[in-house]
């Protein structure tokens, strides 16, 4: 796939300028976008059939497998106010940390592949990891507004959040846009939930963090 629209903080992109590790986590998310290809092809290639008519689930685990894989970013984290203080609220989805001269850089990524409620509720998890003090960056993707015509119904999209980026801009975080290569009636759909999938093991959190 390609970065087709992405916003950076003035934090987050003062915090690329500084701190190596920053930039590491920016360009391994990067990377789990463009190395996002149509199997067999060097390309993104997306059924431009008719509205809806492809699933998001197959996009957002290909990214997190070349995540896992490929730079052993973590799935599921916990956030500690969530799990001890509010009770409420789901992990992050996928999270990694970098060695630094004086500890750990901490980053958070958010998938986007549910309506634009559940979009808010992405952002604002981010936000309150990082208000908590247990995210020092935090990422979040999602499909531009043509892409997202062709995906599962009422799937949120890039163009639909940008108007709330302005709360972002006290926060480290980074918000990508991503769209395919190209549209083709003739490319294989993407199955809708997990049909076609196949099984894998997932890298998560606590599994290995016990």
């Amino acid at each position: 796939m390609k970065i087709a629209k992405f916003y950076i903080s003035p934090v987050a992109d003062n915090l690329m300028r500084t701190c190596p590790a920053a930039v590491e986590a920016y360009h391994e998310v990067e990377q789990s976008i463009i190395e996002n290809t149509t199997p067999g092809k060097d390309i993104f290639i997306l059924n431009d059939t008719s509205k809806n008519c492809n699933g998001v689930v197959p996009v957002k685990e290909r990214c997190y497998q070349i995540l896992e894989e490929d730079h052993l970013w973590y799935r599921e984290k916990p956030l500690s106010y969530f799990h001890d203080d509010a009770q409420k609220g789901g992990p992050i989805d996928v999270y990694k940390e970098f060695r630094t001269p004086s500890g750990f850089f901490r980053a958070g990524l958010e998938f986007e592949t549910g309506n634009i409620s559940s979009a808010h509720r992405s952002m604002n998890k981010l936000c309150v990891g990082i208000l908590k003090g247990e995210i020092d960056l935090a990422m979040l993707m999602m499909p531009i507004k043509q892409m997202s015509y062709y995906l599962t119904d009422r799937v949120s999209n890039y163009e639909e959040l940008e108007p709330y980026f302005i709360l972002l801009d006290n926060y480290p975080f980074v918000v990508f846009g991503f769209d395919a290569e190209q549209y083709r009636n003739q490319a294989p759909f993407l199955p809708k939930g997990k049909d076609g999938m196949s099984p894998r093991t997932k890298r998560k959190w606590q599994n290995n963090h016990d």
